[in-house]
């Protein structure tokens, strides 16, 4: 086989294979503890088999449809996960693919050919993972659409793949033509991005201290048998990316829904929750009146957003442009993990999960611009020195004129008329 074809061989085969392994065999272990069986009989075997594609294009983020009721809150953990397998491996072949082509059209001989067999790959398995699904099948009564498993398959391959080919294929090279402002605007936005996530992070783990034995009690009656409640730790933590989402919309203010239940730093809606141990962080009751102190956070992270750019861009208006670049760019991202956190979930009283994408986009936009804009408008770059003041020049008095006799000694008129 030649080389390049075995590279590309390698991005298209590699992460799926070891996803659907790794599911597979998280499947039997989880079978074998609940039922006592040994992990490597053939009907167990089997069974993990077939449950490993539903949950392949599940952690792919391809909605299902299970027992006739929609699936379309996926977990982003194992998703996460997926992405950073596919950017490794993208990676990997991006570096040898530049090994054997040419420097000078990286792009075109090494960008365009991985993400394209990442996602083709992708795509092609989701079609046929989908296309072998039917509501009949016995271990897992799931179904999906081929044609939407295709697509979003294929997307998230590419996404993932086009972030791991951003270095070895010359992206930092082409981010060197953009302006100043707009490079440091990008790179601020994504620090806001993650520092607004760890943000909502902090709350949820805040939360979960405060609710811990509330959380212990639902793994307690919930999943009383170690294989029961070894899935459904497994189930939690698939989710807590979810959580975090969630958390991160809350503390900017749009906060989300379960059902009829509703969480916000304004406000709250009780009601009925699901039987899992994370929705023991649902509102039981109103809003505390500390919540209002959370709006600190977006509100501090938009501050150093504008203090970290005004050293960096010395020109006002540039700073200006930096600062809605950087808003900008975490409110696109924010926006879309709150798109992927939500999502249909059955079609009962828990049915949707909503985080509302489009006011987490705008109070992005308005925890971190106005503020940002505010500090680097008036914030002096360090290292600029102040405005140099010209020392008064003193004139002297003019001394009055003397004649040249007098100044040199001589004899006046009057020293003449005396003699």
């Amino acid at each position: 086989m030649p080389p390049r074809l075995a590279v590309l061989a390698e991005v298209a085969l590699v992460p799926v294979v070891v996803s659907y392994a790794v599911l597979v065999v998280l499947a039997a272990l989880i079978a074998a503890v609940a039922s006592g069986a040994t992990p490597g009989g053939d009907p167990g075997l089997a069974q993990a088999l077939t449950t490993g594609v539903p949950l392949w294009l599940a952690v792919h983020l391809v909605p299902l449809t299970v027992s006739g009721a929609p699936l379309g809150m996926l977990p982003l953990g194992p998703a996460i996960a997926i992405v950073a397998l596919v950017a490794t491996v993208a990676r990997r072949g991006a570096v040898r693919l530049v090994a054997l082509g040419d420097d000078q059209a990286r792009w075109t001989s090494c960008a365009v050919p991985v993400v394209a067999t990442a996602a083709a790959g992708h795509a092609a398995v989701g079609v046929l993972g989908a296309a072998l699904l039917t509501p009949d099948t016995a271990s897992v009564p799931a179904d999906a659409s081929p044609a939407t498993a295709g697509v979003v398959a294929g997307l998230l391959a590419a996404l993932a793949a086009a972030a791991g080919v951003l270095r070895p294929c010359g992206a930092s090279w082409s981010a060197a033509r953009l302006p100043d402002w707009a490079r440091h605007g990008v790179r601020t936005g994504l620090a806001a991005t993650a520092a607004l996530v760890a943000a909502g992070t902090a709350v949820l783990l805040v939360v979960l201290l405060a609710h811990a034995d509330a959380v212990a009690g639902a793994f307690t009656t919930i999943a009383p048998e170690a294989g029961s409640g070894a899935g459904l730790w497994l189930l939690d933590v698939a989710y807590l990316p979810n959580a975090v989402v969630a958390a991160t919309s809350w503390i900017l203010g749009p906060g989300y829904a379960v059902g009829t239940v509703a969480a916000a730093p304004t406000g709250a809606v009780a009601g009925l929750v699901p039987p899992l141990p994370l929705a023991a962080l649902l509102p039981t009751g109103p809003v505390p009146t500390w919540a209002g102190l959370v709006f600190a956070l977006p509100l501090a992270v938009g501050t150093l957003v504008g203090w970290t750019l005004a050293p960096r861009v010395p020109e006002v208006g540039d700073r200006l442009r930096a600062v809605a670049t950087s808003a900008l760019t975490a409110a696109v991202l924010l926006a879309v993990l709150a798109l992927l956190a939500g999502g249909r979930l059955g079609t009962g009283p828990f049915d949707p999960v909503v985080v509302p994408a489009g006011w987490v986009l705008l109070a992005t936009l308005v925890w971190v611009g106005l503020p940002g804009a505010v500090v680097a408008a008036l914030a002096v770059p360090a290292g600029t020195a102040p405005p140099v003041v010209a020392p008064a020049v003193v004139v002297p008095a003019a001394e009055p004129e003397t004649d040249d006799d007098e100044r040199v000694g001589g004899d006046t008129p009057e020293d003449a008329d005396r003699d």
